[in-house]
C-alpha cells in the first residue's frame, strides 16, 4: 500500500510491516495502524509512522541503550490483546520528544510501547507502580553512563550501552529482577 507523510513524501508499506494497535496510542485512539521507519542506518532511533494520518509520527528508541536496567513490569492481562506465546516475541520501545536543543530530548519510559514481533501487533501500557517518568532525559543518563568521557552524542553513549546490554526483556506478572 502507498502512504502519502509529511516527513517522507509517498512512501511503500508492504501489507507485512503494518504493526496493528488495537488500542491505539495515548491520546491517539484512533490511530491503529503503524510501519517503523528507520531514522539513519545506524541510528539508535526509528520512526513510527501511522499509516491512518500521515501527519503524524513519533521517535522511537530500545530504553536499554540509554538505561541497561530498565524494566517494564506489565500484567498478562495488559499484554492479552498482544496475544504473546512466548516472552522472546516481545520488543519494548519509548517514545522521544525531540525539542530544539537535543540535548535536552527526553524519553517517555512510563508509558512504553510492546511490540508482539510474531503477529505485528503492540500496546502502549502505562506503568502505574513505577517511578519512571514520562520525561526522562536522554543525554542526563548518557553523562551518567559516561562520565568523564565525550558524551556529546547519543551515538557515542549507544555502543557503550549496546556492550552493557545484556538482552531486550519485557517482564509480566510477579516483579522480576534481571
Amino acid at each position: 500500500m502507498n502512504v502519502k507523510t509529511t516527513r517522507f513524501g509517498e512512501i511503500e508499506v508492504p501489507e507485512g510491516d503494518v504493526i496493528h494497535l488495537p488500542s491505539g496510542l495515548i491520546g491517539f485512539p484512533e490511530l491503529k495502524q503503524y510501519v517503523l521507519l528507520d531514522h539513519d542506518k545506524d541510528s539508535p532511533f526509528k520512526w513510527f509512522q501511522s499509516i491512518e494520518d500521515g501527519a503524524i509520527a513519533f521517535v522511537l528508541i530500545d530504553p536499554l541503550l540509554f538505561n541497561p536496567e530498565y524494566v517494564a513490569e506489565v500484567t498478562d492481562a495488559e499484554l492479552s490483546e498482544l496475544e504473546v506465546l512466548t516472552e522472546e516475541d516481545l520488543v519494548i520501545s519509548v517514545i522521544v520528544t525531540v525539542p530544539s536543543n537535543p540535548q535536552n530530548m527526553t524519553a517517555n519510559l512510563k508509558a512504553p510501547l510492546i511490540f508482539n514481533l510474531k503477529n505485528r501487533r503492540g500496546k502502549q501500557v502505562i506503568l502505574n507502580a513505577s517511578t519512571y517518568t514520562t520525561r526522562h532525559n536522554i543525554m542526563e543518563e548518557v553523562r551518567k553512563r559516561t562520565a568523564g568521557e565525550d558524551a556529546s552524542t547519543i551515538q557515542e553513549a549507544v555502543l557503550q550501552a549496546q556492550a552493557e546490554k545484556a538482552g531486550s526483556e519485557v517482564k509480566t506478572g510477579t516483579t522480576k529482577k534481571p
